[in-house]
Formats: C-alpha cells, structure tokens, sequence
C-alpha cells in the first residue's frame, strides 16, 4: 500500500487572534485532507470526528491531521493511521522525562530537540492511529531505531513502523502498517 501523507504551508498572516490563527491552521489541515483524498480515490468530503475529536473511518478509509503554525499535515489510508507535524525548537527540559525513558533516548543516541520530537511525534501518530490522545503518551513505547527517517513503536501490543519527513524547520512522522509513503508538499 502507498500513503500520500500531505503537508500544506500555512501563510502567516497579521492581526490574527489566536482563536482565528487555530481556525486557520484547522482549515489548512483540511485542505490537505482534501488534497490527500484526491490523491487516494477517497471522498473528498464527509470527514466527521466523533464528539471526543477521534477521526471516524469513512466509507473503509481511515484519517488523521495535525498542524502547527506554519505547516498542517493529512493522511488518509485503508487502515488506522496517524500523522503529527511539530515544530523543531527548544522546549522546558523536563519534557524529556515526559516524553521517553533512559532507555528510548539510548536508543536514540542522545536527548537532542531533534531526537526529543522524532520520538514525541512518533508516539502522538501512533496513539492518532489508535483513536488515543497525549494522555496515553507513557504507554506508547519506541522499541527499534531502523534508520535516520524510521522507527518502531509499540502501542497496546502492536508494532507501529513511523516514518518521519523533515522539511522548513519542522518534522512529520506518520504510522501505517504495511505502507510505503510519497509524500506531497503544496
């Protein structure tokens, strides 16, 4: 199976309140939705999330978004699947502890902000993919470092492969098991 995860720019405007600036980010994320389903013969509309904001499936395909403030992110599939896009700048420290263990950060080679959010965004696609939010993030385990654009995670005893794409300054990590990606920039 081939993903078509898609990344959209989003323009940064002035004057915004930070209640439109969110609006904005959310209509880009759909916009690369809407892209990605013309990539993959999906609908273009009708994506509806369930009242706890989990993507519903939609006529067998299965969805995910994410945005930041200059980049959103879709992915659609026949099958569960997650996609983050973060931001790669310093944060608090202690959000290492937060994010992984002695043991994940070992197996990333070192606790740089690079590596923190290859492992956070990794984790946040895989618990999208399972309908689960950042409250489960301790559950979500990195089990293997494949190369500098993959990984594996586990999640409720599944192995989640993760595939990152880096791009402007910011990372994206999608999760589908048994796909290739090709991934779209607009």
């Amino acid at each position: 199976m081939i993903l078509r995860p898609v990344l959209v720019s989003i323009p940064i405007l002035d004057g915004l309140t930070p209640p439109q600036r969110v609006q904005q980010q959310r209509d880009h994320a759909r916009r690369a939705l809407r892209h990605c389903a013309e990539l993959c013969s999906a609908p273009l509309d009708g994506w509806a999330q369930s009242p706890d904001g989990v993507p519903l499936p939609l006529q067998g395909f299965h969805w995910s978004i994410s945005h930041k403030k200059r980049w959103a992110g879709a992915v659609i599939a026949d099958r569960p699947v997650g996609i983050d896009v973060e931001h790669i700048a310093p944060r608090r420290p202690d959000l290492f502890k937060a994010v992984g263990d002695d043991d994940e950060w070992h197996r990333l080679g070192d606790r740089s902000w690079h590596s923190f959010f290859r492992l956070f965004t990794a984790k946040e696609a895989t618990l999208k993919a399972n309908g689960r939010g950042i409250g489960y993030l301790s559950a979500c385990r990195l089990l293997e470092v494949t190369d500098d654009r993959r990984l594996i995670t586990r999640y409720n005893a599944r192995d989640w492969p993760i595939e990152h794409f880096e791009h402007d300054g910011h990372i994206a990590a999608v999760t589908c098991t048994d796909a290739t990606m090709d991934w779209h920039i607009l």
